[in-house]
């Protein structure tokens, strides 16, 4: 059965704590991933589940979540995922399927690409899971994706796949060249929406759309 929305916390930047309000009052569930869990206190925020090999928070932090009542997922260092992903699968498990991912972005370039193609996972294919970050917003599309914002937000398509094909939008401004994208040809950057609404479809392949909600840039 799909639950409510689940918000994973991440171990990369969060600089303003202020433009996730909105995200944290619809969350039910929680989930730090490892350091993420540091990020708690300045979002006033208790998760209901902390997951990791740890290798980020001290002891003092862990038993500290232990003594508060918060469930400890502990993971061998030598894995085969990253903790973002355990956390993904996590709320999967627990029947929740509208996830928003923060602070995945900012830090180490390796991290920041590793959370972004986790938007990919094949067991979050039928999921509404995003990054949001600083009024940025990343999802994959998957066969439709429907829009919301003003005329003139910013949204850029680039390829996850070798190839994209039949790619057609509705709503924005500039259309999508023989209706494909290929990786290495980043063609689908700062297309704009014409109104209020707007969508996304592809035939095959993977596709990111990366919408700009920060009026003016």
């Amino acid at each position: 059965m799909n639950k409510g929305k689940c918000l994973i916390i991440s171990g990369g930047e969060l600089k303003n704590p202020g433009d996730y309000l909105g995200i944290i009052h619809d969350a039910e569930y929680v989930i730090a991933a490892d350091g993420g869990a540091r990020h708690t206190p300045v979002l006033g925020l208790k998760p209901q589940l902390v997951v990791g090999d740890f290798d980020s928070l001290t002891e003092d932090e862990l038993e500290y979540f232990r003594n508060t009542g918060v469930e400890i997922e502990y993971y061998p260092p030598v894995k085969d995922y990253s903790d973002t992903h355990l956390a993904i699968l996590m709320a999967l498990e627990r029947g929740y399927e509208d996830i928003t991912i923060i602070a995945a972005l900012g830090g180490r370039i390796d991290h920041t690409l590793a959370n972004i193609m986790l938007l990919a996972l094949p067991e979050a294919r039928r999921a509404n899971l995003r990054i949001w970050d600083e009024g940025q917003e990343i999802r994959l599309v998957t066969e439709e994706l429907k829009l919301e914002g003003q005329p003139g937000t910013i949204i850029s398509l680039l390829p996850l796949s070798e190839t994209v094909h039949g790619v057609v939008t509705e709503g924005l401004e500039y259309k999508v060249p023989q209706e494909t994208f290929r990786m290495g040809v980043p063609n689908g950057i700062s297309n704009v929406m014409t109104g209020e609404k707007a969508s996304v479809q592809v035939k095959d392949g993977l596709l990111l759309a990366i919408i700009n909600h920060k009026k003016g840039e």
